[in-house]
């Protein structure tokens, strides 16, 4: 009975709290309904059984006010809406706690002999307010109104993103798209459009999206006839905004805000859905949506200062038609007409100074004199909105009253900026006033007033300089006419106070012409174009205003990047500073018949293009599509000298003007991009669920088609055929004597950011070891920019890197960027191009920033490709993966490239000090291939997609075990969180808890002597709940209970690279996360700093992950030893028993004894000589033991197999160990075991080399086949030059060469022996020195080497593949198994480094993402599980937004287009300066004949140098340089 009670009274509290919940989500809307009385009703999103549900369940509605309100009436309506609802909770729990209050005090004193007739309704409402459940529910719902209500304490709902007013709840980029074709608007109703416009947002984001906003321009009225007049409709922008969350997608956020702010209610269609205004055949507008998605850099992300900006409202003007046909028809009356005019602009970049009169004035100073000048508050403090400011202040064509603006502020000879100006500027209304006489002059002008013209059009007084100046003259005596007389009205009083009324002065007729010229020529274009002339900064522009958005818009681009992709056949434009955006429409078609715009589906014209505005030299476009049958460009007569060209089937005019003085001179056609048919173009991917998982599994197919692409003559070989062009020339020069090295001179410069700067580093690194003599550099792009493209160098303080350092002599560019669009290295390939004429990009797809840069740079056929591909294309997961792979897999094969092109010449192999072989490149390309079954492995996915059998994914296994277990460290302070909740809730409202709950049941809660202890151990549960309730979490899972409860922290130790991009990849993962499974990441190098940066931050609980080098390589065992030694130092900081976890990755079985877990990295490589040498000492262990227990057994009995011949077992296993074929090796040996196999080895191989040194053969052949076999010292390769060199001159004749040879092994052919000479023949005496014979005999293996071969069967060069059983199996066929062999391997340890930095790295990098991943989709599935879909995050994006950082970070890019220039012309005059210094000093002292030659051939080749950094870098643009 008690218990039913008991839920009964729980049943009871749970109802009360639906009952008051729905009750305080209906004061809401009866709120709403209120404020909205006298205007359209406010909106309930949702069915009404929704909004039930969401009330009661859910706790929450969403009501979405009207759209005819402004800003202060959202504001106020949104206050009292609020407001209203915690009030009214309040005093509903008051009320029902006064009532308890009354009716339990009236049931105290009531009277037992009272009617007992009541009906039942009074005896049922009795028992309701007697039950304390009711205000409990109640204060309940008060507390959760006033935290949300009141201080705004709301949870983000991951389906609700719109955060603007109206609804109750830089690095940027510029996207949009025009919808030619009516079939996007009339079809769908636009979904297919928006779905479009949303695809590029997505994209737009990998720029950063912290907050985004798009503009759309519709009539004032939709009309539901056909318009066949000439001028087109009053038009207004829809400006819909939002700010982005931490967690939610703002491409889905604009997405809704657009559909709320153009959508019509009811259909869900855009506005204009089947009206005429959009689908009239003679005057038809055309839908565009121009929007932006910023990334904050001059200030907080905030719903101001996102875009599109605008600064001025909109106000209404006397316009006259300009681009319309009447502007051109002289018989028809034109008078102006009353629109309202806004302009509005989305900006990437920065916005630095303006320049007015000469002076340039900073951003702030311009906005705040905007204010005064256009009447206007400022908008937003973003740089932004000053653009906008601008563009109000310039765009004035049609309108005399923004002329007489613009003219009075930019125009005379005292104008000036201010932030507080000494006197008051004109108002609109007064500027209106002054421009009703420059109306009636022009009306008059165009009636035939002046009989010298007759009846004339606005084209006709635009286009002709005399009638402008008529019309000027006109003015002018009109006004003077009115000034005269008195009070001629406010307006004038102000404007006299700018400009002089004087007849004797000029200045009023220059202004009054000032502002004829400024309304005939300042239209959209020419408005972007005055703009760039004054601007400084960084600008990708769009720029758009109601009095244009009927025909045209326009883009600029200057220091940012813009592009612009044409779709003829599916009748859509889209634009955006994203490459890969514009691509969106790749993946859409026209929802009705694409033929409306393109006539032939198969025509090659109709094929998608796009075009790419320079944005170095800066480039405005403008494109129009006419009206009403208009359809030649509206461009005003400064800017109609410019090519027209046709695009979209002739049906949209489009308008360049280059900004620099440099044009490429490109036609429109060869600038032009093909996205149809073109092999280079990869589109987007489809969204996906877990775009991190896509991108892990896509490593082993991305990895084998790079390999494969290697293998042919595509994109990838053509570039390292030009690379090697380069090499060659810069080697040819330093072998001739014209490069001088010293310590600052740079061979090969590679930069980039990030994850491509660390993969460069180790390229560099690999690299450096094997051309010791070569300059090799790998530099941040950001210490590039800070140091060479700055007006005031940025020290690289820290780095041995200034410009005095860095001896910049044409080196090899090697731009490493695995997205291709970094502001870092994208400005690099600009500025680099003053130092370099050689410069490659190693990036993700041909189709990218850098990659157009540099083929603006060369030619862009394939034969000119300075362009690597990784081809993964765009990736919009943040946490990096398949890129990072890819690129370290195609920085491999260019590695191998280079070596081969160095040491295939005898001349650059003496030059660059070569330690690498053919041997070693062999070794690496065959372990590079079998790469890839290991990546299958690793991820559990093979080549072509497929998952891989359950037999081979063991390792993929163990890998996402170890993250569910780490996952589950993470999550148990939430999961103990939710436990105490519900304990605290159910103990509490039950009134039972734990210990009296035990009590009660034991008949001990009515003794007064246990009520107090029992309360106290009650008090002890609540206080140490969450410990308890993590202890029965671990104890449930098994995990390990000395660990601390407190916060994870993950250490990942590993080489430099390794470490530092699984870092970043982890921490990005966890990004998002809530604060409850939050996770602090660091790593350091095992091997290097990690115990002294981190084994003071170890706890009990510390997850420590390391990636363990192959110990069993001896050029790796000792790298193995020390990083073991890390791990083991870290895990035995111990307290209470406990200390990190640590688990190991690697490719050695071997478990560390203090390490949680190893995981182990199949091979799939060949063993080393080494490794087989211990793998068959083990063997001959096994076998003797084997051969020992046999003889015992034959002794007790007869063996058959001895009767028969038949070998025993330990027989033919020594039998089968003596054929020379890889096993794999069974003997798990840890390092320490095999550092001192490899010693002993190594001591046994010295003591037999001193024993045999004593011994009596002294002939030459046994000296030359032990120096071969064994690679004695330095002093028996002397001896034995001694003893080849007969005539003892020191050197040695081919005669002698050949013969010594011959007699030790007389199989080695002449022919091969000769070209072995010629390669030892560095300086070509026809002889060899003590020192190129040394080269020689250093060889381990003369046959092996000289049967290596560095061309495949077609040609081309290409590293063969070892097809050894074993890695020195030619080495050691003439060898014994045994510890002579040891001296053979030391030849193979490099070949065992290559092996750890290009290949066994890269496969622990896949192993920790994998492992991070699933830890990562462990967490972020949890959140919405337990919280029914209400929380929850992603993992494949941050809270910055920032896949690819497009604004400059943390060195401005401001200058770089200026110090381009400098730099080029400085070294073009210290060039210049040397050769007059080097030819006076010789025409002084009458130099020989021989040493002009010789300078001519220097200066020849400096001239070659310079011819091709002028045409790269153009002509100087006219910057005043110090020298």
């Amino acid at each position: 009975m008690e218990s039913g009670h008991q839920h009964h009274q729980t049943f009871s509290l749970l109802s009360a709290y639906v009952v008051f919940g729905f009750l305080h989500e209906l004061s809401h809307h009866l709120a709403a309904s209120f404020v909205s009385h006298g205007s359209s009703s406010p909106d309930v999103i949702g069915s009404s059984l929704t909004v039930a549900l969401q009330a009661a369940l859910g706790r929450y509605s969403l009501i979405q006010l009207p759209d005819d309100y402004d800003e202060q009436h959202v504001e106020a309506a949104s206050k009292i809406i609020l407001h209203t609802g915690w009030i009214f909770s309040l005093i509903l729990a008051v009320s029902c706690h006064l009532l308890f209050i009354i009716v339990r005090r009236n049931n105290d004193v009531a009277s037992l002999h009272q009617h007992q007739q009541t009906s039942l309704n009074h005896g049922m409402w009795h028992r309701l307010f007697l039950n304390p459940i009711l205000p409990i529910a109640a204060y309940i719902t008060a507390m959760e109104a006033i935290a949300t209500d009141l201080f705004g304490f709301v949870p983000i709902l991951p389906y609700v993103q719109d955060t603007s007013s109206s609804q109750l709840i830089c690095f940027c980029g510029n996207f949009g798209v025009l919808l030619l074709n009516p079939s996007w608007l009339n079809i769908d109703g636009g979904r297919t459009a928006l779905d479009v416009l949303e695809k590029m947002v997505n994209v737009t984001m990998m720029r950063g999206a912290q907050s985004g906003g798009v503009v759309t321009f519709e009539p004032d009225k939709f009309s539901n006839k056909s318009n066949n007049s000439p001028i087109p409709p009053a038009l207004h922008g829809v400006r819909s905004r939002v700010v982005n969350s931490k967690r939610t997608d703002l491409s889905q956020g604009v997405r809704r805000k657009i559909v709320k702010d153009n959508c019509d209610k009811l259909t869900g269609n855009l506005r204009g859905w089947k009206k005429s205004d959009y689908n009239s055949s003679s005057s038809r507008l055309v839908k565009g949506f121009f929007g932006h998605t910023r990334f904050a850099t001059s200030s907080k992300a905030s719903f101001d200062g996102t875009h599109p900006h605008q600064w001025s409202k909109p106000t209404t003007y006397s316009v006259y038609p300009f681009g319309t046909s009447i502007a051109s028809d002289s018989a028809a009356e034109v008078r102006p007409r009353s629109v309202g005019v806004e302009n509005f602009i989305t900006h990437n970049g920065d916005f630095e100074f303006f320049n007015v009169n000469g002076n340039y004035y900073d951003t702030e100073i311009v906005q705040l004199w905007l204010e005064k000048v256009l009447d206007t508050p400022m908008p937003a403090t973003v740089d932004s909105a000053g653009i906008a400011g601008v563009v109000d202040l310039l765009r004035t064509q049609g309108s005399f009253a923004l002329s007489i603006r613009f003219a009075l502020c930019l125009t005379l000879p005292s104008s000036k900026v201010e932030a507080a100006p000494a006197v008051d500027y004109p108002t609109v209304r007064e500027y209106q006033e002054i421009a009703k006489s420059f109306e009636t002059e022009l009306n008059n002008l165009t009636d035939g007033a002046d009989m010298n013209y007759g009846k004339l059009s606005l084209e006709d007084i635009s286009s002709d300089k005399e009638k402008r100046n008529r019309l000027a003259s006109m003015v002018v005596e009109a006004l003077r006419e009115k000034v005269d007389v008195p009070n001629p009205g406010l307006g004038f009083d102000r404007l006299s106070k700018f400009v002089s009324f004087d007849l004797e002065d000029a200045e009023w007729t220059n202004f009054v012409r000032a502002t004829v010229d400024a309304f005939f020529d300042n239209d959209l274009f020419h408005t972007a174009r005055l703009f760039f002339q004054d601007a400084k900064g960084s600008f990708g522009l769009s720029v758009s205003s109601s009095l244009d958005a009927h025909r045209q818009v326009c883009f600029a681009a200057r220091g940012q990047t813009c592009s612009i992709a044409f779709y003829p056949r599916k009748g859509i434009i889209c634009y955006g500073s994203e490459q890969a955006a514009v691509k969106a429409g790749l993946n859409y078609e026209n929802p009705g018949d694409s033929k409306n715009v393109a006539r032939n589906a198969h025509d090659e014209k109709d094929n998608a293009v796009r075009l790419d505005l320079d944005d170095l030299g800066g480039e405005i476009c403008l494109l129009d599509w006419g009206y009403a049958g208009n359809d030649k460009p509206s461009i005003s007569p400064p800017n109609r000298n410019l090519q027209v060209d046709k695009v979209m089937n002739n049906s949209v005019n489009l308008v360049l003007l280059h900004l620099s003085q440099v044009d490429s001179g490109k036609r429109l056609t060869k600038r032009l991009t093909p996205l149809e048919h073109n092999e280079f173009i990869k589109p987007l991917l489809d969204d996906c669920a877990d775009p991190v998982l896509l991108d892990i599994r896509d490593i082993p197919r991305v990895c084998q088609q790079i390999q494969d692409d290697w293998q042919t003559v595509g994109l990838n070989r053509m570039t390292a055929w030009n690379l090697t062009s380069c090499i060659r020339e810069r080697m040819q020069a330093i072998v001739d004597g014209k490069i001088k090295h010293n310590g600052g001179t740079i061979d090969i410069l590679v930069t980039g950011c990030e994850v491509s700067l660390w993969l460069a580093e180790q390229f560099v690194s690999d690299l450096q070891k094997c051309f010791p003599l070569l300059y090799l550099k790998a530099v941040s792009s950001n210490k590039l920019l800070g140091l060479f493209g700055q007006e005031l160098s940025m020290p690289a303080i820290g780095h041995p890197y200034s410009q005095k350092s860095m001896d910049m002599q044409d080196p090899i560019v090697i731009i490493v960027s695995h997205s291709g669009g970094t502001f870092g290295p994208l400005a690099c390939s600009n500025l680099l191009q003053s130092f370099s004429t050689s410069i490659f990009t190693v990036t993700s797809e041909w189709d990218t920033q850098i990659g157009k840069q540099l083929r603006s740079m060369y030619s862009d056929d394939l034969l000119s490709s300075r362009i690597f591909s990784t081809e993964v294309g765009v990736r919009p997961a943040e946490p990096c993966s398949v890129s990072v792979a890819a690129t370290h897999q195609l920085l491999t094969n260019i590695f191998e490239h280079i070596c081969i092109t160095l040491i295939g010449d005898p001349h650059f192999h003496h030059a660059s000090g070569s330690t690498v072989t053919d041997r070693d490149l062999q070794v690496l390309e065959r372990c590079n291939q079998d790469n890839i079954k290991a990546l299958e492995d690793i991820v559990g996915v093979d080549k072509n997609g497929n998952e891989i059998h359950q037999a081979r994914s063991q390792t993929e296994r163990e890998l996402r075990s170890a993250g569910d277990l780490w996952a589950e460290h993470i999550l148990e302070n939430a999961k103990a969180y939710i436990m105490s909740f519900v304990y605290v809730v159910a103990t509490v409202t039950s009134g039972f808890p734990l210990i009296s709950a035990v009590a009660k049941a034991c008949g001990l809660s009515g003794s007064e002597g246990y009520f107090y202890i029992i309360r106290f151990l009650d008090a002890l549960i609540y206080f140490w709940l969450p410990q308890i309730n993590i202890t029965i979490i671990r104890l449930f899972q098994g995990r390990n209970l000395r660990h601390r409860m407190v916060g994870r922290c993950v250490v990942i130790g590993d080489v430099p690279w390794v470490a530092q991009s699984a870092e970043a990849f982890l921490s990005k993962i966890f990004a998002c996360s809530y604060s409850i499974a939050g996770l602090n990441v660091l790593s350091g190098n095992p091997a290097d700093h990690l115990v002294h940066r981190h084994t003071h931050r170890v706890v009990r609980g510390s997850l420590l992950v390391c990636g363990r080098p192959d110990g069993r390589l001896p050029a790796l065992t000792s790298l193995e030893a020390s990083t073991c030694l890390s791990v083991n130092q870290a895990s035995s900081i111990q307290s209470m028993g406990g200390t990190c976890e640590s688990i190991t990755i690697g490719h050695n079985k071997s478990k560390l004894p203090l390490s949680h877990k190893a995981i182990y990295l199949k091979s799939h490589r060949p063993l080393f000589l080494s490794e087989k040498i211990l793998d068959n000492m083990d063997a001959d262990e096994s076998a003797r033991r084997e051969m020992e227990q046999s003889k015992e057994d034959e002794k007790k009995k007869f063996s058959l197999s001895r009767l028969f011949g038949i070998p025993s077992r330990a027989e033919r296993h020594a039998d089968f160990m003596d054929m020379a074929k890889s096993r794999k090796a069974t003997t798990v040996r840890s390092s320490a075991s095999l550092m001192g196999a490899y010693v002993n080895l190594e001591r046994e191989a010295r003591k037999k080399r001193a024993q045999d040194s004593t011994g009596q053969h002294e002939d030459v052949a046994y000296v030359i086949e032990t120096m071969i076999k064994e690679r004695q010292g330095i002093e028996n390769t002397n001896r034995l030059f001694n003893e080849i060199d007969v005539h003892g001159d020191g050197v040695i004749t081919q005669e002698q060469f050949i013969a010594a040879y011959q007699k030790n092994d007389a199989s080695i052919s002449e022919e091969h022996l000769k070209k072995l000479f010629a390669e030892a023949d560095i300086t070509e005496t026809g002889t060899l020195d003590f020192d190129e014979f040394l080269k020689v005999s250093q060889m381990p293996s003369l046959l092996a080497e000289l049967k290596i071969k560095n061309r495949d069967e077609r040609g081309l060069v290409q590293v063969q593949p070892s097809q050894e059983g074993y890695f020195g199996e030619d080495l050691k066929k003439d060898s014994e198994l045994g510890a002579n062999s040891m001296a053979m391997s030391q030849s193979q340890h490099f070949s065992m480094e290559l092996y750890e930095s290009r290949i066994a790295s890269l496969q622990r990098f896949v192993s920790m993402t994998v492992m991070f991943h699933q830890m990562g989709m462990r967490v972020q599935s949890f959140f919405p599980k337990i919280s029914f879909g209400y929380f929850g995050y992603r993992m494949d994006r941050t809270h910055s937004i920032m896949r690819i950082a497009t604004t400059a970070s943390p060195v401005s890019g401001a200058d770089v287009r200026e110090r381009m220039d400098e730099l080029r012309l400085m070294l073009e005059v210290e060039r210049s300066v040397q050769m007059i210094a080097r030819n006076w000093k010789k025409w002084k002292s009458g130099g020989n004949m021989d040493d002009e030659v010789q300078h001519g051939k220097d200066d020849a080749w400096d001239a070659k140098k310079r011819r091709s950094i002028m045409n790269v870098s153009g002509t100087f643009m006219g910057r005043k340089t110090m020298f």
